[in-house]
């Protein structure tokens, strides 16, 4: 098991705009934490291993937005990101039985969907997407006694995916206001592009 930190990502609003400049706008959403599960599995007599993890990363930011030329209300903008990866690492020999570093890559499968609330009222999503990507990744490995490690590890990928959320209401009340909800679909890309930095505990078995 292990905690990671993403540096960057980014939620493009109008996915589907044929205006390139309104296509291109973004909201970034940055310094994300999250967690995961990491199962690998040695061929020693080639020096490789081969492995699957899985991800959770999940974040939203909080903004102000206006309903009127003087007032505005609380609203966030986020995603939950579920980034499942196959992968094969190669280990670099060091002479040190205790330090393993490695290298390695492979691709990945990005479930996920944009979270949008404006005034308490959130914007549900019409089910969850799926990509697929490639990523490289380098680590060191350090043996604690014989069954136990830490790990840490920087990786880059790019996980992308598009999300479509509707609300379910007109409208909205927020201290008095009424306040008018968009009804058609809003298309959404989420682009999680920045490095990975992970950290964890390893148990060997």
């Amino acid at each position: 098991m292990y905690g990671s930190f993403t540096t960057s990502s980014k939620i493009f609003h109008h996915a589907s705009d044929p205006d390139e400049f309104v296509r291109n706008q973004y909201f970034p959403v940055d310094h994300i934490f999250g967690a995961g599960i990491d199962l690998r599995r040695s061929i020693e007599s080639i020096g490789i291993q081969l492995g699957i993890n899985v991800d959770y990363i999940s974040k939203s930011e909080q903004f102000n937005f206006p309903v009127t030329t003087s007032r505005t209300v609380p609203a966030s903008d986020g995603f939950i990101a579920i980034p499942v990866e196959l992968s094969g690492y190669f280990i670099i020999p060091v002479g040190d039985e205790l330090v393993q570093l490695y290298m390695g890559g492979g691709i990945g499968m990005y479930i996920g969907h944009r979270r949008y609330a404006i005034a308490d009222v959130e914007a549900p999503a019409l089910g969850k997407q799926v990509q697929t990507g490639i990523h490289i990744v380098s680590g060191v490995q350090y043996s604690i006694i014989p069954a136990l490690a830490l790990r840490s590890e920087i990786k880059f990928r790019n996980v992308q995916f598009e999300t479509t959320n509707k609300f379910l209401k007109s409208s909205a009340q927020y201290k008095g206001l009424n306040i008018s909800l968009p009804q058609q679909p809003i298309t959404s890309r989420v682009n999680i592009d920045g490095m990975l930095v992970t950290f964890g505990i390893v148990y060997i078995f």
